[in-house]
């Protein structure tokens, strides 16, 4: 995982015309890492993302869990929920699994106030990973904490922490299909995914069955989806978002 630094927020100013760059806000996650000092708190991103929003046309801005939503927002003008850790059960009134590890319920409950606020200011917005399962929780949605004890979904994911690949098929009237088409090869690192979608619409499955894209209906731009676009040069995604961001 490559390490970046958060731009200061008091020097953003939300940009004033459709031509200038766009600002992307991407979450990050707190890790203890030995960095300068054994067992350092270090906000942490893989730098595919910021890659990918710089070749895209966007200004990309790192998001510290604790930071005031409403001043982030009033700066942005699209924000991508990041993939990361597993996301606390509590949240969807289910116990906690055995492979259900590394919570940390403060980014969870910070997240999910920037997922509700965006939402409402119809901000463009890109979920990825566990930003998709946050979302689909959110919106009244629960998990399978770990599909490779989930009957049909045992072979879906991550295998002794090896990624996989498999095709994904899209709704043909969805959003993502026309961003980037009705199928596509999809990477596969999880050992969770979305059971329940709750109030969102289900664009995507792969093979098995399992939820892999959600849209909301009536919002002008909400891209959800368990793989990572980012490590996969999936680059219509990223360009879509920056285009939705400067309207």
């Amino acid at each position: 995982m490559a390490l970046c630094h958060s731009a200061p927020l008091v020097l953003l100013e939300k940009r004033s015309d459709s031509l200038s760059s766009p600002i992307i806000g991407v979450t990050t996650s707190i890790n203890l890492r030995d960095y300068e000092t054994p067992e350092q708190a270090v906000v942490m991103l893989p730098a595919n993302y910021p890659n990918a929003i710089r070749k895209a046309g966007g200004i990309p801005v790192l998001l510290t869990e604790g930071d005031d939503v409403v001043a982030l927002l009033d700066r942005l003008d699209g924000i991508i929920i990041a993939g990361g850790r597993d996301i606390d059960p509590a949240r969807y009134g289910e116990e906690i699994h055995e492979k259900t590890t590394n919570l940390r319920p403060e980014q969870d409950s910070w997240e999910a106030s920037l997922i509700t606020s965006a939402i409402e200011r119809d901000l463009p917005m890109l979920c990825v990973c566990r930003g998709h399962q946050l979302l689909s929780i959110e919106r009244g949605g629960r998990l399978h904490q770990h599909l490779p004890e989930t009957p049909g979904h045992e072979s879906h994911g991550a295998t002794a922490g090896d990624w996989s690949n498999h095709p994904v098929q899209i709704e043909e009237s969805s959003l993502l299909a026309s961003v980037i088409g009705t199928e596509t090869m999809a990477n596969s690192g999880h050992h969770q995914g979305v059971a329940d979608a709750g109030d969102l619409m289900v664009v995507a499955r792969a093979d098995d069955g399992l939820i892999e894209a959600v849209e909301l209906p009536g919002a002008s731009f909400l891209l959800s989806m368990q793989w990572h676009p980012e490590m996969i040069d999936q680059t219509k995604v990223f360009d879509a978002l920056i285009e939705a961001a400067r309207e």
